[in-house]
């Protein structure tokens, strides 16, 4: 049976990204990559990978070339970007932000990241909503928790259908589900799936909702 695991896609659970980081981050990070090494591969719902993705946006020169699956930093990932020519610099400008950080996650603990059809067990990042409490880190949308809450309900009651629906509301409160949605309309696709998800850590980090769990379909 297929499985699933779904991540938090903030930058901010990857290692060295903080440089004053918490006490909570490293065993979240250790808990995320611990459940990342239970397969060899996973697939993100994606049909296509970037040629390299990275933190560039956050100023920080870290990220993967997909090509070799070579983690780059510094000059030669400064350098790597300077060669792309303008078809692949688009791909990789257009490309989820949160590949970056499934990838980097990944390569930390020595497996492997595909797209879809590569595995049947897939990797999910999502971001929940931004602006769900008054020191959030957008200013708060009325109803964004109640939208988080959502999710999280539809995720455990074991019903694809209704993640389908909770995530349609994703883009009003800051939530980015793009990733969730991807994957569910992918696991509709198969007749017969015995859907299941179980909650690892559900924790507020940086006023953020922080949802990580495994699943079947």
């Amino acid at each position: 049976m297929p499985e699933f695991v779904i991540i938090p896609a903030a930058p901010i659970l990857l290692d060295g990204v903080d440089l004053a980081e918490s006490a909570q981050i490293g065993p979240l990070r250790t808990v995320i990559e611990s459940i990342l090494q239970t397969k060899t591969k996973w697939a993100l719902p994606v049909r296509e990978l970037p040629p390299v993705a990275g933190l560039g946006g956050l100023g920080i020169d870290r990220g993967i070339d997909t090509r070799t699956n070579e983690l780059l930093e510094g000059e030669d990932w400064v350098g790597t970007v300077s060669a792309l020519n303008p078809a692949e610099r688009a791909a990789s400008e257009s490309a989820h932000p949160a590949i970056a950080v499934a990838l980097l996650h990944a390569h930390s603990c020595g497996v492997r990241i595909g797209t879809l059809g590569s595995t049947d067990d897939l990797m999910i990042p999502i971001d929940l909503s931004v602006a769900a409490s008054e020191n959030a880190p957008l200013a708060p949308v009325p109803g964004a928790a109640e939208a988080d809450a959502r999710v999280v309900h539809a995720l455990t009651a074991g019903d694809v259908d209704a993640v389908v629906a909770a995530t349609s509301a994703g883009a009003d409160v800051h939530a980015d589900l793009d990733l969730l949605d991807a994957a569910t309309a992918h696991m509709l696709l198969r007749e017969g799936t015995d859907y299941s998800f179980s909650t690892v850590f559900d924790e507020n980090v940086h006023e953020v909702r922080s949802l990580c769990g495994t699943g079947t379909y």
